[in-house]
């Protein structure tokens, strides 16, 4: 299929970035004296709302735990890196006539202060952030909003994610889905949860994105 847009997830997908969340929330939660495994992060603080979290945790408001968990991702993400075919495949996007947009739960400040340091603005035609929708993913919202802007139909995008929200999201939103899912995965997600979302494709590895893109190959073989 030859698809006009695509759209990625940005944590987990284009950036080894979930340890770094995980990093901020142990910040944020020592600020209120909690104190909760890497598992228990996981499971209590990722995919929900800043209130669900909040509510859970007991110990503060959502916005007083909104604020610590920014000035942890503020302080992680200064040096936070890409994976390293990220930027090739963007480009190799682009450079055959693909839309790229990043559709991110991340909020605006670090995801822009990130582009902007990793020169990335260039390879995006649309950014959108988990502060600029009133409903998360896997609602669709991010997805439509992403489509919109774009000027395409949900048949003629794809949404690329590590986790069961993006997928959700893309499904929600009528577009074709792709799963990232490597081998340490399990680290943090159930990988069985992720499989019950049934994406169109699952990859392993970025350089099997060209050809699920319906893409020349970044690299060939003697």
């Amino acid at each position: 299929m030859q698809y006009r847009a695509v759209l990625f997830d940005f944590d987990g997908t284009l950036a080894p970035s979930l340890p770094l969340w995980i990093d901020s929330y142990h910040f944020a939660l020592h600020q209120f004296g909690v104190t909760l495994s890497d598992a228990e992060v996981l499971q209590r603080c990722f995919f929900r709302d800043w209130v669900e979290v909040a509510a859970d945790l007991g110990v503060c408001s959502a916005e007083e735990l909104q604020v610590q968990v920014d000035i942890g991702l503020k302080q992680a993400f200064a040096t936070a890196e890409l994976f390293p075919l990220t930027r090739p495949i963007l480009t190799h996007c682009r450079a055959h006539g693909l839309q790229t947009a990043l559709v991110t739960s991340s909020p605006r400040k670090i995801v822009g202060a990130l582009l902007a340091r990793l020169a990335l603005q260039e390879l995006f035609d649309f950014v959108i952030c988990g502060d600029e929708v009133q409903n998360y993913k896997p609602h669709p919202e991010p997805v439509h909003t992403a489509l919109k802007a774009l000027e395409r139909t949900a048949d003629e995008a794809i949404m690329i994610g590590d986790s069961h929200a993006d997928i959700l999201a893309g499904k929600a939103a009528g577009t074709r889905t792709a799963l990232y899912m490597p081998d340490d995965h399990t680290r943090f997600h159930n990988t069985e949860k992720l499989r019950a979302t049934q994406p169109d494709h699952i990859f392993i590895d970025h350089a099997e994105l060209p050809d699920l893109l319906g893409l020349p190959r970044l690299f060939t073989t003697a």
